[in-house]
């Protein structure tokens, strides 16, 4: 089977709208539901209700990626979703690699960049609490839209 050239794009324009929709679906949800106010007064926004609340965006992220990308056959998906991955490797090294620090400019060019990946922060996140490093998380994450070959349609073997 080929590669269908005009579904190239399908799942890098869905992680991109799907980051920036669950950016904004998740702030305003975590401002409504999740935040706390300490007797110091500080402000913090409970652990449990954030991680539920990534949870649900990354499992609903998924279901609507499973409709949305059912007449694309597992390969198509593959070579789809290595433009994202590979996009977010990149910029990941590069951030790791020539601007460790998380302050300034910098830092908020690549929080834009990895908008892109927002839907799936859950996966860093659990990967965080379970001892691994922040780096190891993102490299993990921008692989995450591997995730959607497993709603693809099986390849007909012919012989």
């Amino acid at each position: 089977m080929t590669i269908r050239k005009n579904v190239l794009w399908k799942v890098p324009v869905f992680c991109l709208i799907a980051g920036e929709l669950t950016f904004q679906v998740l702030l305003r949800l975590l401002i409504r539901t999740a935040l706390v106010t300490l007797p110091d007064g500080s402000i913090i926004i409970d652990p449990v209700k954030e991680l539920i609340l990534y949870g649900i965006v990354f499992l609903a992220t998924l279901l609507i990626g499973r409709w949305f990308f059912r007449d694309m056959s597992r390969k198509e998906i593959f070579f789809s979703a290595s433009i994202p991955a590979m996009f977010g490797i990149f910029f990941t090294a590069i951030q790791m690699l020539f601007f460790p620090l998380t302050t300034g400019g910098a830092a908020l060019f690549f929080l834009y960049i990895a908008r892109i990946f927002e839907w799936s922060s859950l996966i860093p996140q659990l990967i965080y609490k379970l001892g691994g490093t922040i780096w190891l998380g993102a490299f993990i994450n921008c692989l995450s839209p591997y995730l959607f070959i497993l709603f693809g349609k099986k390849e007909d073997v012919q012989t």
